[in-house]
C-alpha cells in the first residue's frame, strides 16, 4: 500500500498521483493536511523509550502513524519552503520516529535511526518550486538525500513546477510499483 501525506496549497500535485495510482489499481491513501493540526515533536523522547511507539504529544495527526506503519511506501508533497518541507509535512516527519525501530546505529560515520520494523523504508517526496530560487531546489534534493540516510531508507526526491507532468507521474508510479 502507497499513502501519499501531501500539503497541496493551491496545488494539486498530491492529488494528481493519486488519482494516477489508484488508475493503475496501486491500492493507495492519500492524507491531505489542510486541515489537521499536527504538533511540533517536543524531543521528549518518549516514544523511544517511555511509551514506546506513541507520541506523548496528542494532536489531530494521531490517525497519520498507523497508516504509515502498514504502508510499502510513503510519498510526501509539499511546497519547498526555504530549501525544505512545509512545517506541516515537517512535522509529520518529525514523528515518524514513532513507528522507526528506536535504535541509532552509526552507519557511514554517520548517526542513522534503525529504520522501519520489518521492512525497508521506502520513501519519496515531491516538492513543489513554485516561487523557489535554484538554491532551495538544491537544498531540498539534499535534504531528502539526508533524509533517506537517517532513516535507512531508499526512494528518491521530485521537482514538480505547480504541477505534475505525465512523465513524472508514470515515472514516480514506475518507481513505486518496483520499490
Amino acid at each position: 500500500m502507497v499513502t501519499i501525506i501531501a500539503d497541496e496549497g493551491k496545488n494539486q500535485i498530491g492529488m494528481e498521483l493519486y488519482q494516477g495510482l489508484i488508475s493503475q489499481e496501486v491500492k493507495t491513501e492519500y492524507i491531505l493536511l489542510d486541515n489537521v493540526e499536527v504538533k511540533p515533536c517536543v524531543s521528549c523522547g518518549g516514544c523511544s523509550y517511555k511509551t514506546y511507539g506513541k507520541c506523548t504529544v496528542r494532536d489531530d495527526g494521531d490517525f497519520i502513524y498507523p497508516k504509515i506503519l502498514r504502508s510499502n511506501v510513503l510519498i510526501f508533497v509539499s511546497p519547498i519552503t526555504f530549501g525544505s518541507y512545509s512545517f506541516k509535512i515537517k512535522r509529520v516527519f518529525d514523528k515518524i520516529g514513532l513507528i522507526m525501530d528506536r535504535h541509532y546505529f552509526v552507519e557511514n560515520k554517520e548517526i542513522v535511526k534503525g529504520g522501519k520494523l520489518g521492512s525497508k523504508f521506502k520513501f519519496f517526496a515531491i516538492g513543489d518550486k513554485e516561487n523557489c530560487i535554484e538554491e532551495e531546489i538544491i537544498a531540498f534534493q539534499n535534504l531528502f538525500h539526508e533524509n533517506l540516510i537517517i532513516t535507512r531508507g531508499i526512494g528518491k526526491a521530485y521537482i514538480a513546477d505547480k504541477t505534475l507532468s505525465e512523465e513524472m507521474r508514470n515515472q514516480i508510479i514506475e518507481e513505486v510499483r518496483s520499490v
